[in-house]
């Protein structure tokens, strides 16, 4: 697991129980960006370059599986929630940069003056967009409980 991503966590639209054993993993090849991942049958999600748009493919694969571990029934919200590194924040550090703010369609990320961005957790989803968004690697995604 990358070293920004610390704890477990989970994929969108997780029901809270696993059922990945011998089911062949269709969440993972179902999705275009590679965020899922399987390790000792059980899935979680790891952010790359890319973030979750919640395009359902991997839920919709999981359910067509007769599987329950990803379920259209649960939230599309991921158990995780942006967090910034202020010390390598260009904003932070008085150089303009709006990478994270302009690709959070959440607006989980807001700005006090034209420097100093913050996470509205309320607003914030956990998709890490915003972290592959940061060239400066300032922004991680810590998981939360659900």
């Amino acid at each position: 697991m990358l070293k920004r991503f610390q704890k477990t966590i989970y994929p969108p639209y997780f029901s809270g129980k696993f059922e990945c054993l011998e089911c062949g993993a269709p969440c993972i090849t179902s999705c275009d960006k590679n965020l899922i991942k399987l390790k000792e049958n059980f899935v979680y999600f790891e952010p790359n370059e890319f973030g979750c748009d919640f395009c359902k493919k991997c839920a919709i694969a999981c359910q067509e599986n007769q599987k329950k571990t990803l379920n259209l029934d649960f939230d599309a919200k991921i158990n995780a929630v942006a967090k910034i590194e202020i010390t390598s924040c260009l904003a932070w550090n008085d150089t303009m940069c709006y990478n994270c703010y302009e690709v959070c369609k959440f607006r989980a990320i807001e700005y006090f003056g034209v420097f100093k961005p913050t996470i509205n957790e309320k607003n914030c989803v956990g998709c890490g967009e915003c972290v592959g968004a940061c060239f400066k690697e300032a922004l991680s995604l810590k998981g939360v409980a659900f």
